[in-house]
């Protein structure tokens, strides 16, 4: 049998350490507006997508902020999932489009959301065009929106069908780099630290997800 007190008190809990990172990753980037924030990791299933959609989602609610989260991992997309929204839109459109005409309302106030495109697992366009166009849509949602969450792909294993995090890093404010505690390798953690500010991106902090229980940070 389910316990719903204990349920209910796990995802307060949840809750409320979403809103202390938010509140750190603010004060690391000393309140600044507009203000891009990529969440990756080091290997894949570390939960950075529920990180990315539960920052995004609790900045908005604020109400102070409209707030756009951006799916750049196209070699395993699922920040659609969380807010039950399609892939509409191929690769080629996304890049050539201006962002307003391929964001979508998340059901949620002050918050869009960019997913990945239909044809990620396929892509046709030529690959030196997708930095230039995601640098192109990164600039663009600094411009439209206060707060830009970056959903992107795991630093290992590199994979030629994902946009590189690495390149994402340099172009985002800061990034915030999610852990599976006792389960990542810590030599894997330190390779991933290093390539992030080798490419110039500023490493805010490590969030360990435990999985088990409230997201703990570091």
């Amino acid at each position: 049998m389910i316990d719903l007190n204990q349920s209910l008190r796990l995802v307060l809990e949840q809750i409320a350490e979403v809103k202390r990172i938010l509140i750190a990753t603010e004060h690391a980037l000393n309140h600044k507006r507009p203000a891009t924030i990529l969440v990756t990791s080091a290997a894949q299933g570390e939960g950075k997508t529920l990180l990315a959609s539960a920052l995004a989602s609790t900045a908005a609610k604020s109400g102070d902020r409209r707030v756009v989260a951006l799916d750049f991992n196209w070699f395993m997309p699922a920040l659609h999932r969380g807010f039950a929204l399609d892939l509409d839109h191929s690769i080629e459109e996304i890049l050539g489009a201006q962002l307003g005409e391929v964001v979508s309302p998340s059901g949620q106030d002050g918050l869009d959301v960019l997913v990945a495109p239909r044809d990620h697992d396929h892509p046709q366009a030529p690959s030196r065009q997708i930095p230039r166009g995601v640098s192109r849509l990164v600039d663009s949602a600094r411009h439209d929106y206060d707060l830009v969450v970056i959903d992107s792909a795991s630093i290992f294993p590199t994979n030629r069908m994902m946009m590189d995090p690495v390149m994402l890093a340099d172009v985002a404010d800061g990034v915030i780099l999610v852990v599976q505690a006792s389960v990542t390798p810590r030599q894997q953690v330190r390779s991933a630290q290093k390539l992030i500010e080798t490419a110039g991106g500023k490493l805010l902090g490590v969030v360990s997800n435990r999985w088990q229980g409230a997201v703990q940070s570091r």
